[in-house]
């Protein structure tokens, strides 16, 4: 009896400076069954080496407006990986600039645009290979190995969760240390994460967990995200849950309303924790305030704009139609639980109205602007540019708890309760990098 062979998958490497963009791309691909994503970074130089250890059919690199200063790397790129698919997004581009793209070897030009929809069709006519490692490059195995490491396992735990010996297990982390050009763990985990390959993996199933104190979510961004279904019985929560369910992503169904926070799941599970919200009545919302999380709102019917601005100012992180729960549901709870905020333009306005109206009641004319001191300035600039609060705390060169403090108290100058409030206030206050406080409004006498 021969085995079935391997899932043919296509391996891809996404590339952009701008990090929601690079972040959301690679949560869209990575929820495909026929799509891997290998790895994502910042700059076009990183490339060349997330190719040499990771070998990616595929790679998408993000030139914005600047796609003819990329040519040169393009050409670089193809001479020594021949073999491998570039596919390039850019925002504006000349004639000149195109020719030059295809001189370089770039596969395919995709206006941005075009949307996920153009990306994802090259991607299905791209030729993938059949799930195995590449020689020469990173191994799935040796992967495993950082990814456990980087988790804070020993040698010997790490050699009985992988049914291995100690001393395979040593030879494995001195390859691994050759590959990457490291001499230590801690530059091995910190090398697999700025090539973005730590993140996009999970940990192996028969992992065993280790009892840890549930920490801030926005701090677990690298984990897996549990997700707390709440909201009567309907077709759009069992497809959610098919939804979950295909992926093998953790999941707690609420049946009914109750305390949570005592729970064994919401005590001890290490990643972030996402309520998801399927046409919730005003209690279901009890459960975001109570965990203090952020939730993902799953509706039915099109919400109108005072019904969007009580979700947001509720805590609701993004939202989804339950028509696009199949192809949109898994990469949006991916991104909530890093951290980010997903609301299309469109459905901020009657938010950023609403903010306005309420400030418009404090007192006769003009509003006055909330003062913010310089810290308060940089969280804010941080929270428009998509960044978690780990991710703030390096930036910024201070402790996570720091931010969180300066975060509190920012919200309570402002008025808001969380992110979404946040960030539309100051939109409609001039408040953010590149935005003026609009016209005084004009009251009716």
């Amino acid at each position: 009896m021969t085995a079935p062979p391997a899932r043919v998958t296509v391996q891809v490497a996404v590339q952009s400076s701008r990090r929601l963009l690079r972040d959301s791309l690679s949560a869209c691909l990575a929820v495909r069954p026929d799509i891997t994503v290998v790895g994502k970074v910042a700059e076009t130089d990183a490339v060349f080496e997330l190719c040499e250890l990771r070998h990616p059919d595929v790679v998408i690199l993000d030139a914005g407006a600047r796609l003819r200063e990329i040519c040169d790397r393009v050409a670089a790129l193809t001479l020594r990986f021949p073999e491998l698919n570039v596919i390039v997004t850019y925002r504006d581009a000349s004639e000149q600039d195109l020719a030059a793209a295809c001189r370089a070897g770039v596969a395919s030009l995709v206006p941005e645009s075009k949307g996920l929809s153009a990306v994802l069709a090259l991607l299905r006519r791209s030729r993938g290979r059949h799930a195995k490692d590449s020689p020469g490059g990173l191994t799935d195995r040796e992967l495993e190995l950082v990814v456990l490491t980087g988790s804070g396992h020993s040698v010997a735990e790490i050699a009985a969760l992988l049914r291995l010996s100690p001393l395979t297990v040593e030879n494995l982390k001195r390859r691994v240390y050759a590959k990457l050009d490291v001499g230590s763990n801690v530059h091995a985990v910190a090398k697999a994460a700025s090539l973005g390959m730590l993140e996009l993996q999970a940990a192996p199933a028969r992992a065993r967990r280790r009892p840890a104190i549930r920490r801030n979510w926005s701090d677990e961004a690298d984990s897996a995200a549990l997700a707390v279904l709440g909201g009567a019985q309907s077709f759009a929560l069992d497809q959610v849950v098919s939804a979950l369910m295909a992926s093998s992503l953790p999941f707690v169904l609420v049946k009914e309303p109750g305390p949570l926070a005592d729970t064994h799941w919401a005590r001890w599970h290490r990643g972030p924790i996402v309520a998801v919200l399927v046409d919730p009545v005003p209690p279901d919302w009890d459960l975001v305030a109570e965990l203090g999380v952020p939730a993902v709102l799953v509706h039915s019917k099109p919400l109108d704009p005072p019904e969007l601005a009580e979700a947001l100012a509720c805590g609701a992180s993004a939202l989804v139609a339950a028509d696009r729960i199949d192809d949109h549901f898994l990469s949006v709870l991916r991104m909530v639980g890093q951290g980010y905020l997903v609301v299309d333009s469109m459905p901020m306005r009657p938010l950023i109205g609403a903010v306005r109206a309420r400030w418009d009641e404090r007192g006769p004319g003009r509003p006055e602007l909330p003062e913010l001191t310089a810290r308060e300035s940089d969280i804010l600039r941080s929270l428009a540019e998509g960044h978690s609060i780990r991710q703030t705390a390096r930036a910024l060169g201070i402790a996570p708890k720091t931010v969180e403090n300066i975060q509190t108290r920012l919200f309570r100058k402002l008025g808001v309760r969380n992110r979404s409030g946040a960030l539309a206030v100051a939109d409609a206050f001039g408040l953010l990098p590149g935005t003026a406080p609009g016209p005084a409004p004009v009251r009716a006498q």
